[in-house]
């Protein structure tokens, strides 16, 4: 909320379109269930209000969506590591923790990429989620630690550059001691497509597999197919430039590679290729302008006989199962014990 003030007095003109955007989209919103209460409204309430904001700091401070820059952490709650471009979390841990002969309680390191189109965001962006997450894990027995990989964006780099960012982290987990069976590949939009590029690519080498993934509205679809006579999607998700934006974040990420290839396009694998992968847990929201990559790729997994679960949460927006405050808390309750129950039962 702080942050949001900030960028409010600092800018202005930016601010009153903001205002202007956000509370439209409120007293459009009273004003139809008001006069047109017989229409069928596919979301709630809190959710209109959560996409009217969203939509609106997507308009006018792109930031505000995912709370960035991060600024100062202290080391104790984020630790940057030196031999690779992650940060620990808790920064108190140390990965001997999670190494080493077995213990009474389960345990595991959630290697996570972070969202934003390969081309925004940061590795902390999600502290507050992962912080949330591995109480809720110790309440369920499972002793839990993230290590959050700082991929070069593609705006700086293209494929593969964020794919072997990602790989030499889990090489470096396995290097410190840690157990295949305790690593857990986790991502959201983008940083879901960089857990399936990379499970593919250390199955082509013939490399262990993490216990079990985790994707939260995986962006996959490099081709595009949803977008073919424009993606629907807009205008139930925040994301409301989706059919103008993504082709653009699609060409950083790509660079020389087509759209269909399947190095970029895990829907355009064989099944020979896929088959193998870690269980796949696919959290997509049914409003989202990505729900059709989720859909597909759990019939890919499907096809290649991959152990996976689709949950597609009615009316939910894009990202909604890393359960910001916005979601409602029977909703983040039970995506919680979704994703905690998913790690503990494939953990060694």
């Amino acid at each position: 909320m702080a942050n949001l003030w900030l960028l409010l007095l600092r800018h202005p003109l930016r601010a009153i379109l903001f205002s202007h955007s956000f509370l439209s989209q409120i007293l459009l919103t009273l004003l139809q269930r008001l006069l047109l209460p017989h229409f069928p409204s596919h979301q709630s309430l809190r959710l209109q209000i959560q996409r009217a904001y969203l939509s609106s700091a997507s308009l006018t401070f792109p930031d505000l969506t995912h709370r960035l820059p991060v600024g100062n952490v202290p080391a104790r709650r984020a630790r940057k590591l030196e031999n690779i471009p992650a940060y620990l979390v808790p920064g108190s841990r140390e990965l001997s923790d999670f190494a080493g002969p077995k213990h009474e309680t389960r345990r595991c390191v959630a290697l996570f990429a972070h969202g934003g189109g390969y081309a925004r965001g940061e590795a902390r962006m999600y502290l507050n989620y992962m912080e949330r997450w591995i109480r809720v894990a110790a309440q369920a027995s499972l002793d839990l630690a993230f290590l959050t990989v700082e991929y070069p964006l593609s705006t700086e780099k293209s494929h593969p550059a964020q794919l072997n960012a990602f790989t030499q982290s889990h090489r470096f987990l396995l290097d410190s001691g840690i157990e295949p069976g305790n690593i857990i590949f986790m991502g959201d939009s983008a940083g879901g497509g960089l857990c399936i590029l990379s499970g593919i690519h250390l199955h082509s080498l013939h490399l262990p597999q993490p216990a079990a993934t985790v994707l939260i509205s995986p962006w996959l679809d490099m081709a595009l197919s949803a977008y073919e006579g424009g993606n629907p999607a807009v205008e139930t998700d925040y994301f409301m430039f989706a059919n103008e934006a993504v082709p653009g974040l699609v060409s950083l990420f790509i660079g020389s590679y087509a759209r269909d290839s399947p190095e970029v396009n895990p829907l355009h694998r064989e099944s020979g290729d896929i088959n193998g992968l870690s269980p796949q847990l696919i959290f997509t929201g049914g409003a989202e302008f990505a729900r059709r990559d989720s859909e597909m790729w759990a019939e890919k997994c499907g096809q290649a006989d991959v152990e996976h679960k689709l949950i597609i949460e009615w009316g939910q927006l894009h990202i909604y199962a890393v359960g910001s405050k916005f979601t409602a808390p029977a909703i983040r309750a039970k995506t919680d014990d979704l994703i905690i129950g998913w790690m503990k039962q494939h953990v060694k």
